[in-house]
């Protein structure tokens, strides 16, 4: 799940977004890598809460679009289905996207409901 919400720092407002991911997927370490941290994979690991789920939040300038993945220890990157959106990469899959824009209204594809 990807949740966000708008604050005010220092004038400015900023995205502070928070990735959860399930208790049941199994791993020692699972990181947030992102276009937002040079793809470091060793910058941004999640946590775990109490109840074992995994949890991260980062603050990103707002009105951008940040494309990101999870990976799953040292190399199982993880999908998102929740991503705002998705970019194909040089490595033959997709990067997810995180828009941060206070406007943005994610577009409902009525044939994926309907089905």
């Amino acid at each position: 799940m990807i949740h966000k919400t708008f604050v005010e720092m220092e004038g400015q407002t900023v995205a502070r977004v928070t990735f959860s991911l399930p208790a049941s997927i199994w791993a020692d370490r699972i990181t947030l890598v992102g276009d937002f941290n040079g793809w470091d994979t060793q910058s941004h690991p999640f946590s775990r809460t109490r109840a074992g789920a995994w949890i991260i939040t980062v603050d990103l300038e707002a009105r951008r679009a940040y494309q990101f993945r999870y990976l799953q220890g040292n190399n199982q990157w993880m999908n998102d289905q929740e991503a705002d959106a998705y970019v194909h990469n040089i490595y033959g899959s997709d990067n997810f996207v995180v828009i941060t824009d206070p406007n943005f209204v994610p577009h409902c594809d009525e044939r994926k409901t309907n089905s």
